[in-house]
């Protein structure tokens, strides 16, 4: 192990570790580890060091897969949740929608970590939701309420989802710059 790798190791730590609370307010923190993974092996290691990869693009595409699982739970969850309240297909839509809409804004108009993207998604989840169930014939405002709060909370769990997606890989990047 040359200083080069201890070095790497410390520093991609504590960038992996703000990478993990990142992913808890909303942005891609996930993604940012494996890109700062894949430009280490690609144009730093065989500049420095031994010139062997740091982390081995086994590790780092065993991370992909995760992080793409975590993307995937998220943006199913509101739908999931949505259709275990009795929600349409149009509502599990407009619940995915929503989310993915209300998540952006709430973490642009609601500046206080976590907090602004998991409102945001909620009531986003919630309003598509229940505009998508309101578009079917005969059903009323009443009609959207356990299919709208279905997909809210469903909306929280999967961004909740993605924190620990996002310390695995995190883990396992570790676990592979030292193993290596």
């Amino acid at each position: 192990m040359t200083v080069w790798s201890v070095t790497i190791g410390i520093v991609f730590a504590a960038v992996g570790a703000a990478c993990v609370l990142a992913v808890a307010i909303g942005l891609p923190g996930a993604w940012i580890m494996l890109a700062i993974a894949a430009l280490t092996d690609l144009l730093l290691a065989p500049r420095v060091g031994d010139g062997q990869p740091f982390f081995g693009w086994v590790a780092i595409g065993v991370c992909a897969g995760i992080a793409l699982l975590g993307e995937v739970v998220e943006l199913l969850a509101a739908a999931e949740g949505a259709r275990r309240g009795g929600a349409s297909k149009r509502g599990a839509i407009g619940a995915l929608v929503g989310g993915l809409i209300g998540g952006i804004a709430g973490t642009i108009l609601i500046l206080i970590p976590l907090v602004g993207t998991l409102i945001g998604a909620a009531i986003g989840a919630l309003a598509g939701a229940a505009l998508g169930e309101l578009t079917r014939k005969g059903v009323t405002l009443r009609d959207t309420a356990k299919p709208a709060t279905g997909a809210a909370i469903g909306k929280v769990l999967g961004i909740l989802a993605k924190i620990p997606c996002a310390a695995a890989i995190w883990v396992v990047l570790l676990i592979a710059a030292i193993v290596k």
